[in-house]
């Protein structure tokens, strides 16, 4: 019984944010209060996997609160970013249509 309330239609819990789904996500950009959620910018990210019964694995895609990565040569060219990654649940996240993750992407300077 348990197997079919939280797998029915083929996904663990649901499918409200399916992997890889375009979404905005609550998360703090450089100057942001990292205490103080209400001050996070929604920023343009995609579902990684669903780790629970309302919590996602999120991947931010914003070059601001990427870092360089140091394992490589070149670690600041933009494909050696190490992007963040952040657990949210689905007060934190939006999903978005292709236009609204791209106005989004915009207003932050995606790159």
């Amino acid at each position: 019984m348990t197997y079919n309330i939280n797998y029915r239609g083929g996904a663990a819990y649901g499918d409200q944010f399916p992997d890889d789904a375009p979404v905005l996500v609550r998360y703090p950009l450089p100057g942001a209060d990292p205490m103080d959620r209400s001050t996070w910018a929604w920023l343009p990210g995609s579902i990684l996997s669903q780790c629970g019964p309302d919590e996602w694995s999120v991947l931010v895609e914003v070059p601001a609160p990427a870092i360089p990565d140091p394992s490589v040569s070149n670690s600041d060219a933009p494909e050696n970013m190490l992007y963040p990654t952040c657990f949210r649940d689905a007060s934190e996240l939006r999903p978005a249509t292709a236009a609204e993750w791209e106005r989004a992407c915009a207003e932050v300077d995606c790159g």
